[in-house]
């Protein structure tokens, strides 16, 4: 094992690393401190399985399985002795709006156009939801407009919505990015690298920025990354969004996925061709095109206000206790979900993301075991993340620490509870300096750090981490690794494509007795290293100057 049961016991061979950027230096000179109390393998088995058990329901917000939940964490945190992280409570109240599309009567669309008519079925062909406060949605006539991939983008000179107006109409978008099929990442967007402009979220915010009144996303397993039952189960069940307790004037009345299949026979109602128009909208010339057909909406809305919860404890810092790291762990999932075969209707989320909830716990134990970090840090388990990371957004919106004394976020969705101990470990968010201390962290359990294995699912802007991010915050994002030790080569990434396609967002998403827990152990001390280092360094480490997000950093701590 490479968690040691001496406390504070320093690995051999101190290092110096140079971080540099723009605006300052930061050196390095702690050796990796190995926690005084290791993980405790049984308690993260236990956390797990109570977490993910029917009992709790698939742990969606505003449901009695939240109540269970978040009172299972506070508690946990209480008992570990973590500091109330609001006030005298651990807990931050997010105001939502949840809504659930009703079945009865049965949710419609269809289309008509010059080349007939066509409908299609909910849940197979199609998912409709909508962002509106509102009990029934009914959108007849709406003249429907192709736009490509959806994206305004001007530090790029990419604007699908240029010379168009789509006020009030339905707009149809792909998924992804105009240059997801290159083999590199190289291209205007990434190549295959999904870039923000490429996730669905995105899509429908600009979509209602841009004034449509619906929105749908044409899906395809390879461009989205998923099979189409991992957004039908999402949506199914009730959808929440932060409550801003406005009317949602500027919100879509729809927002929907669209299987390819659908879409085709979408385009030949309008005497199209989709994979002509997929092709014409790669293109940088590409203009949006009416497509001279006419969406009907109906379908009835069960809305629900209410207030669900962030759970947050923490340790104080010893010597700057206004300077902070935070860990983060995302406590919801599905909640009920369409049935599998077996009648079983509970997506538990035991691996996502009870897994990584189990993991955050026992990396406070870690910590509290020891001697005290010199900069705070806090533990953060947020609600909504299935949601479109709403707890972690309410949190960057409202923090309970100031994000510009915030050094990094660290999250954990999920831990891994499957492969088993891996020779390497991905680093998906690796446009910032922190990635030199990761490197370093890996180095210390012989371990190399590889490049994000899956760029093409854009999974840097899939987890809590983009909430910060977006708010300048140095986000370190860690994906399995693949290099399965005792395993033949390959083996490693066929398991977690059978999790990814077969499990992800479904019931069998459960507790399993038989999971190779060594690398969850081996990732956590991974986890406690990197957070220690940013703990006891003296710098502020930042994002690379090429990035996105660095201009917002250099903002936030200027201003601070």
């Amino acid at each position: 094992m490479l968690i040691s049961r001496f406390p504070a016991r320093r690995y051999a061979g101190q290092f110096k690393c140079l971080l540099s950027s723009l605006t300052f230096t930061v050196l390095l000179t702690h050796s990796f401190v190995v926690a005084a109390e290791p993980a405790s393998l049984e308690r993260m088995k236990h956390d797990t399985q109570v977490l993910s058990s029917d009992a709790f329901e698939g742990r969606a917000p505003l449901t009695a399985g939240e109540d269970k939940a978040v009172a299972y964490i506070a508690d946990a945190m209480k008992q570990i002795g973590l500091k109330p992280g609001v006030g005298e409570s651990y807990l931050q109240p997010v105001p939502m709006l949840q809504s659930e599309t009703l079945n009865d009567p049965e949710p419609r669309l269809t289309v008509t156009g010059p080349k007939g008519s066509a409908s299609f079925a909910y849940q197979q062909d199609i998912t409709l939801n909508t962002a509106r406060n509102a009990p029934k949605v009914s959108l007849e006539g709406s003249n429907v407009v192709f736009v490509g991939y959806g994206i305004n983008a001007p530090e790029k000179h990419w604007n699908d919505y240029a010379g168009v107006d789509v006020r009030g109409k339905t707009v149809i978008i792909l998924i992804n990015d105009p240059d997801w099929r290159n083999s590199t990442t190289q291209g205007a967007f990434d190549g295959k690298r999904m870039t923000y402009y490429g996730r669905y979220a995105y899509k429908f915010q600009e979509a209602a920025r841009q004034g449509a009144a619906a929105a749908i996303v044409i899906h395809s397993d390879a461009s989205a990354g998923y099979p189409f039952s991992v957004p039908a189960s999402s949506l199914a069940a009730a959808t929440d969004v932060l409550d801003h307790s406005g009317e949602g004037s500027n919100q879509l009345w729809v927002k929907s996925w669209m299987t390819r299949a659908a879409a085709e026979k979408l385009m030949q109602t309008a005497g199209q061709n989709l994979d002509q128009l997929e092709k014409a909208a790669a293109e940088p010339d590409f203009k949006a095109r009416p497509l001279n057909i006419q969406a009907n909406f109906s379908f009835g809305v069960r809305l629900k206000r209410g207030v669900s919860k962030n759970v947050i404890g923490f340790i104080r810092g010893s010597k700057r206790p206004d300077e902070y790291v935070i860990y983060t762990a995302h406590w919801d999932h599905l909640g009920h979900c369409p049935p599998d075969e077996t009648g079983d209707d509970i997506c538990n989320g035991a691996i996502d993301n009870a897994s990584g909830v189990a993991g955050l716990l026992e990396l406070a134990r870690m910590f509290r075991s020891g001697i005290a970090p010199d900069r705070s840090i806090i533990f953060l388990s947020t609600t909504g993340e299935e949601q479109g990371l709403l707890g972690s957004e309410y949190y960057a919106a409202h923090p309970v620490f100031p994000l510009a004394q915030t050094v990094a976020e660290i999250d954990l969705d999920p831990v891994s509870f499957m492969l088993g101990a891996t020779r390497d470990i991905s680093l998906v968010s690796d446009q910032t300096e922190l990635a030199d201390v990761v490197r370093q962290a890996a180095a210390s359990q012989n371990r190399v750090v590889t490049k994000d294995s899956a760029p093409e699912q854009g999974n840097r802007y899939r987890s809590d981490t983009l909430s910060f991010a977006r708010a300048g915050v140095p986000v370190v994002l860690i994906a399995a690794g693949l290099d399965v030790i005792g395993k033949p080569a390959g083996w490693g990434s066929r398991l977690f494509e059978r999790y990814n396609t077969q499990h992800y967002h479904q019931p069998s998403d459960a507790y399993d007795p038989n999971w190779d827990w060594s690398g969850a152990l081996t990732d956590l001390d991974f986890f406690f290293r990197v957070g220690d280092q940013l703990a006891r360094m003296a710098g502020w480490p930042n994002w690379y100057p090429t990035d996105e997000f660095r201009h917002v950093r250099d903002a936030v701590r200027k201003g601070k």
